[in-house]
């Protein structure tokens, strides 16, 4: 079982693409399943109240309540309307000119393991410098081979790593299969006692986070201009 330390999950969410930061913050700070996350509507959440409606698999609804790092992350996307977590793109406009363009969801792939945001997940790790391997492949039709690299993370290592946080916090199993939509004790009793006791402030200190100028406002809005360091 993989899972990060609270100076690994800066990091991470530091090095990612500006548009997927907020859902990596999300992800971590309520432990939601990847599915549950880009299906997330903003009718299903108030800021305010830090809190929202997630949707498992089963069909059960599943309430969560926000962490302040969370509201934070999720202040700053620039649209209130339809799916909260959605795909960017880079577009040349008639003029020649490189814009944001926004999707209104994520593709079903039918992939629990995070496959949607898999290429800039894979960015992410590896500008993190999160180990990993390259993988070489030759591409049907094309000349040359190529190479990309695979972290040993996966995104569903962040549900593992919210979890590990929670008993760390709360030393509560019973809380932590309810809060996080585990059916069984079974399932949460392996994140017993894997965080150490040594990293519990920081944890306090990451989910309790009301500053972070690189979550704050980083989401591009529909046709802002794509500047070159981006």
């Amino acid at each position: 079982m993989l899972f990060l330390r609270p100076d690994e999950a800066i990091r991470l969410v530091n090095e990612a693409a500006p548009h997927i930061r907020p859902l990596l913050v999300f992800l971590i700070g309520t432990g939601a399943r990847m599915s549950e996350a880009l299906e997330l509507e903003w009718k299903d959440l108030d800021l305010e109240a830090a809190r929202c409606v997630v949707w498992q698999k089963q069909g059960n609804e599943r309430h969560i309540d926000l962490p302040p790092v969370v509201v934070l992350a999720l202040s700053g996307i620039p649209w209130k309307t339809g799916r909260v977590f959605r795909p960017a793109y880079k577009r040349r406009d008639k003029q020649g000119i490189t814009r944001w363009a926004i999707g209104e969801h994520y593709h079903d792939t039918e992939r629990t393991g995070g496959g949607q945001i898999k290429s800039a997940w894979m960015a992410a790790c590896k500008r993190a410098g999160f180990p990993g391997h390259e993988r070489t492949w030759q591409p049907k039709n094309e000349r040359w081979p190529r190479t990309q690299f695979v972290p040993d993370l996966t995104p569903h290592c962040l549900r593992h790593t919210f979890a590990t946080w929670h008993y760390c916090l709360h030393k509560d199993l019973i809380g932590l299969k309810e809060e996080g939509g585990w059916q069984t004790i079974t399932m949460v009793a392996r994140y017993a006692k894997k965080m150490p006791e040594h990293y519990r402030p920081a944890i306090e200190r990451w989910l309790n986070y009301r500053m972070w100028p690189e979550i704050t406002d980083c989401v591009p809005y529909p046709g802002q201009l794509v500047y070159d360091e981006e």
